[in-house]
């Protein structure tokens, strides 16, 4: 064994030590708990490992394990409360206690200079790259959630206190993608909403609409899509987001949807086009296309249409 494999061994064998050396610096309890510690825990194993790798700290990836390991630990420091200077003190502070502990458990008086000289600099290369991989992570989170209130505050339809348009496109659906394998999006549109506002019968348009949003949040809390999103998706029309639910439960939720309005004393019709992802569409640009032509062909057909794209 070479001896900057024993110097990793010695690290790697020594997680324990060395998150307690972390935690006393950072004034935390002796107890090893929690998440953000456990990813800090990892981040000394693959060190570990970069110390016996011919790798640049820019290829050493790991398949992906190793950026994807710097966002989570930027996730759990900003549910910690860290703020950026936090973010690198944890990083510098956890560069000392790997020194130190090296130091405490390795004959480095036995070594040769240059190979000290060479553990050094991966260490600080190592170091340097994790501060500055780590801070961009945590700008992105807190941008987005920055981004997210504030689209939540200004991207709010004031007549039925859905997400308007915008916030749908650009937040709800990508977002829907993300988290799901599946699910529908169907697009209800009040029939004839234009001319009734044209012809002066604004609040009898307004009426109409909540009544349909109405009638959609009846028909969610039987559908068995829990997670459903809905948006105002245009003057007249409410988008509806259906997780894991096919293109023939989202139909038969529609059916519901309208039964609802039948019911209701309102007296008006609806159109309704309807999608499944990713089926009909793997990204949210051709998904609401496919959903809109579904819903043109439901306007032609009148009557309180129900069309599936195809």
């Amino acid at each position: 064994m070479d001896r900057l494999s024993r110097i990793a061994e010695e690290v790697r064998g020594s997680v324990p030590e060395i998150l307690a050396l972390w935690k006393e610096s950072r004034g935390y309890g002796n107890e090893v708990s929690g998440p953000l510690e456990q990813e800090i825990g990892r981040l000394v194993e693959v060190f570990s490992e970069f110390i016996q790798s011919s790798d640049s700290v820019e290829t050493f990836s790991l398949g992906g394990e190793v950026r994807a390991l710097v966002r989570r630990t930027a996730s759990h420091q900003h549910e910690a409360g860290r703020d950026a200077v936090g973010v690198m003190e944890d990083f510098v502070v956890l560069r000392q206690s790997v020194w130190r502990l090296v130091e405490r458990r390795v004959d480095l008086s036995a070594f040769d200079g240059r190979e000290v000289a060479g553990f050094f600099v991966k260490m600080i290369q190592a170091s340097d790259w994790l501060t500055e991989r780590g801070l961009e992570a945590f700008d992105a989170i807190v941008s987005g959630e920055m981004e997210k209130a504030l689209g939540q505050a200004a991207a709010t339809d004031l007549l039925t206190g859905l997400p308007d348009r915008e916030r749908f496109k650009r937040l709800l659906l990508p977002q829907a993608i993300g988290d799901h394998e599946r699910f529908s999006l169907a697009i209800f549109d009040v029939a004839n909403f234009s001319e009734a506002v044209a012809g002066g019968e604004v609040d009898r348009a307004r009426e109409t609409l909540m009544s349909l949003s109405k009638a959609i949040g009846e028909a969610l809390s039987g559908s068995g899509s829990e997670g459903a999103v809905c948006s105002r998706f245009g003057d007249d029309e409410i988008c509806v987001i259906l997780p894991r639910l096919g293109e023939e439960e989202a139909y038969e939720f529609a059916e519901r949807v309208l039964e609802n309005i039948a019911e209701s004393d309102t007296d008006f019709e609806v159109d309704v086009g309807i999608s499944e992802y990713p089926v009909h569409g793997a990204d949210a640009g051709s998904l609401v296309r496919e959903t809109e032509k579904a819903l043109s062909m439901a306007k032609r057909v009148g009557g309180r249409g129900i069309v599936i794209a195809r």
